[in-house]
């Protein structure tokens, strides 16, 4: 009985390390063509509770460039994921180029990250593939994009370490 107490004990852990404040981007994905100056949505599943009143105003930054060296381009917004919310419309201003890009979602302590998209300006054409355009505000850079697998490997990592210490713990106790 004290077996299952403790394995119980452990499985609760491991499901709160792993669900610890990053977001699921459900919109934009991959293929999605925003346009600029008016409203485009991001869709989440998850929320962001345990980061108390700061999960009402989570910074949203639209950067660009390969994983390894992204670039701030434009602040779109703030959104509320402390709770049930699962939408918030954003706007992307008119002095974005068309091109790929993508969001960061501020939350804390991970970052969540939406696959590249495509944004269309018709008033500023995609620049030519050997000359990137430069961003806004080069001070402001975000963070290289986590790959799906590595994010999801240290989570894992996270959560074994959690359960093994939680179950050692309970073992001792017994």
């Amino acid at each position: 009985m004290k077996v299952l107490a403790a394995l119980a004990i452990s499985a609760s852990t491991l499901l709160a390390v792993v669900s610890a404040d990053m977001l699921q981007i459900n919109n934009p994905t991959d293929g999605t063509d925003w346009k600029t100056d008016v409203p485009n949505f991001v869709g989440w599943t998850g929320n962001c509770a345990s980061m108390g009143l700061d999960a009402k105003t989570v910074k949203v930054d639209l950067v660009n460039g390969p994983s390894t060296a992204v670039r701030y381009v434009a602040t779109l917004g703030t959104l509320d994921c402390s709770g049930s919310n699962t939408r918030a419309d954003m706007t992307v201003p008119s002095t974005v180029a068309s091109g790929e890009y993508s969001i960061v979602i501020r939350t804390a302590p991970q970052q969540s990250y939406t696959n590249t998209f495509k944004i269309t300006n018709p008033s500023q054409p995609a620049p030519p593939s050997n000359n990137p355009s430069s961003p806004s505000n080069p001070e402001a850079a975000a963070p290289a994009s986590p790959t799906s697998g590595s994010s999801a490997s240290k989570h894992s990592s996270q959560a074994l370490a959690a359960l093994a210490g939680t179950a050692a713990m309970a073992f001792y106790l017994l």
